[in-house]
């Protein structure tokens, strides 16, 4: 059983959908003819912007999404009439999953484990979990751009061990990434639970990697508990 858990920011404590699916979604609700391609090199002009912009380092949601919009829809060349519906549906969305969440954290926070977070950020991780309800319960949060090393990189995941005072073995990491969260985290002996979503027609690119399968993250408490109480059970 964890005596700690690292859960990963966006596509996991905002809600399991990846940021780059939820504009492609927008996109094509504002009836912007968009192609996947051309959605994804925007999304990513955007990411490197945002990597280095030093005003994303105090940025909240609001401001951030805007940001990002705004730089997504520049490398578009699209219609900027669309830019604020957009901004405001991706936020409210956010919001909405994060007020999900953050009694998930709540209730595993009250059971003694030790809570944080572990995000390829824009410098502005620490603002993010404050402005959605999600600081009272953490320890422990891990930007990327402020410790200078990237997921899926495993070095992330040694030093938030390192920064929780938990050896690795010991963690839980809940992400929605295969290849970013899972992976890496079980290299360095990191539980997984991975946060696969409703759809559970695809195949599991590992299933020797992953501990615990979720379809959403407030299934992740009642599993824990039924894990516990079957472990103490066996002892008896």
């Amino acid at each position: 059983m964890p005596r700690a858990i690292l859960f990963d920011m966006g596509g996991t404590l905002d809600g399991g959908v990846h940021w780059l699916n939820r504009f492609a979604a927008l996109y094509a609700e504002a009836g912007l003819d968009l192609s996947r391609a051309r959605v994804r090199a925007a999304f990513d002009e955007a990411e490197r912007r945002s990597a280095v912009d030093d005003g994303m380092l105090t940025c909240g949601l609001d401001a951030m999404v805007d940001r990002h919009v705004t730089w997504q829809l520049e490398h578009l060349g699209g219609d900027r009439s669309v830019r604020s519906a957009i901004v405001e549906r991706f936020v409210s969305a956010v919001r909405r999953a994060a007020a999900e969440n953050v009694p998930v954290l709540a209730a595993l926070s009250a059971r003694g484990l030790k809570l944080g977070v572990v995000s390829n950020g824009c410098g502005n991780v620490e603002v993010l979990c404050a402005d959605l309800g999600f600081a009272p319960y953490l320890s422990v949060i891990v930007d990327s751009r402020r410790v200078g090393v990237y997921k899926p990189d495993p070095a992330i995941f040694i030093y938030a061990a390192a920064t929780m005072g938990r050896p690795s073995r010991s963690i839980l990491m809940v992400g929605d990434s295969f290849d970013r969260d899972i992976r890496p985290a079980h290299s360095i002996g990191m539980m997984t639970a991975w946060l696969a979503g409703y759809d559970t027609s695809g195949e599991c690119p590992d299933p020797s990697l992953v501990d615990i399968r979720l379809r959403r993250l407030s299934d992740l408490p009642a599993i824990l508990e039924s894990a516990a109480a079957a472990a103490g059970a066996a002892r008896s």
